[in-house]
């Protein structure tokens, strides 16, 4: 908790990046690359500088189970709960990036900490709704991450399969059968990047004819405020049921500050304080540095006297903390607060603090696969 209020750190993954997760179609050289591109641009640009916290090419391709996901977060900050997000991307994993059953594993070993999203993929047809179902069946599921891509390259086209989330026919199929499975939580993946070619399907316009088609969901926009900030600002203005997912963007509060504070503010001046939502997107970057650098970050003074920006109050940083988050999924958080008291979760994190010592940056994931002593 910080300052007695509930932490949720809004995207959490397992990524796994090893060989055996290569899908067919790319040649290892070209797999070889994407792991590059994604260490490089997903984890060293924003990863703290200080020392220890950068990890290695090979650190950061290994496999996060959900053991050392866990224990990042409990061992090594204050985050009290977590939102898991299934990550598929055909034309690049065979397994999923981030696969659903780390995901499940959280969410049933720690069901009061975890809520999980699943990964659907309309480029699969009519058979994904039937995994939609199958994925909610188990009762895990409390939501659904789309990606404008599956990553295959189509020779038809000669192009990258794309989507965009206002098609009535491609995409509205699938947020019905949410709505219908009574599933009213939908994260998409925009701002940020994803493959070579246009950036249409990385804008934001279409995610406001989405939400006004489906006013009874709500749609976080991953990444929002890396780039079109002011296009995510106007959408959230003018859909109210359009939330501001940080994740990466409250990053740059690490290394960046002011540019997270502009960010912040700017979505601010359109949107309101209760739909913008913090996440550190571990492990892209280890959580703690994230929240310990957005905890304590304040708006700069020429942006409050010139540009008319919020100050970050401490009720402000409670809300997009945690608080936004709860009231999102309509979690009370004096219930939540006292059905978590004591919990495995609770107990390990006290032990850890018992030890005693400074964190020892990313201890669980590289006493797994062995590379302790380098941090």
């Amino acid at each position: 908790m910080w300052n007695d209020s509930l932490v949720v750190d809004g995207v959490a993954h397992s990524f796994d990046w090893t060989p055996a997760n290569r899908a067919d179609s790319l040649t290892e050289d070209e797999y070889a690359r994407f792991l590059d591109f994604a260490w490089q641009q997903s984890h060293l640009l924003i990863e703290s500088n200080a020392p220890g916290w950068k990890l290695s090419f090979e650190e950061f391709t290994s496999t996060f189970t959900a053991d050392t996901i866990a224990r990042s977060f409990i061992e090594e900050t204050e985050v009290d709960m977590v939102v898991y997000h299934e990550v598929e991307i055909a034309g690049v994993a065979k397994h999923g990036l981030s696969p659903l059953a780390v995901g499940e594993e959280l969410k049933r070993r720690f069901p009061e900490r975890v809520l999980l999203y699943a990964f659907v993929d309309p480029f699969r047809g009519e058979a994904e709704l039937e995994r939609m179902e199958a994925k909610v069946a188990t009762g895990l599921v409390d939501g659904f991450k789309f990606y404008p891509t599956n990553g295959v390259f189509n020779l038809e086209t000669g192009k990258m399969n794309t989507m965009l989330y206002d098609d009535p026919e491609f995409s509205f199929p699938y947020f019905q059968k949410a709505k219908d499975l009574g599933i009213q939580h939908v994260a998409v993946h925009k701002a940020y990047p994803v493959g070579p070619g246009s950036l249409e399907k990385d804008r934001v316009d279409d995610i406001g004819g989405a939400a006004f088609a489906f006013p009874e969901l709500t749609f976080e926009v991953v990444h929002s405020g890396w780039a079109f900030l002011e296009d995510c600002a106007l959408q959230m203005m003018v859909n109210q049921n359009i939330y501001a997912n940080l994740e990466l963007t409250a990053n740059f509060a690490v290394r960046r500050p002011r540019q997270c504070a502009e960010s912040i503010g700017e979505l601010l001046r359109y949107g309101t304080d209760d739909r913008l939502l913090y996440a550190s997107g571990i492990p892209n970057g280890h959580p703690h540095p994230v929240f310990d650098s957005f905890s304590r970050m304040e708006m700069p003074e020429d942006l409050v006297e010139q540009q008319d920006m919020p100050l970050l109050s401490e009720e402000l940083k409670k809300k997009i903390l945690g608080t936004n988050m709860l009231a999102l999924h309509g979690i009370d958080p004096e219930e939540k607060k006292r059905k978590i008291a004591g919990d495995e979760w609770d107990k390990q994190r006290q032990a850890a603090r018992a030890e005693g010592g400074a964190i020892t940056p990313w201890r669980a994931h590289r006493e797994a696969i062995g590379t302790l002593a380098a941090a």
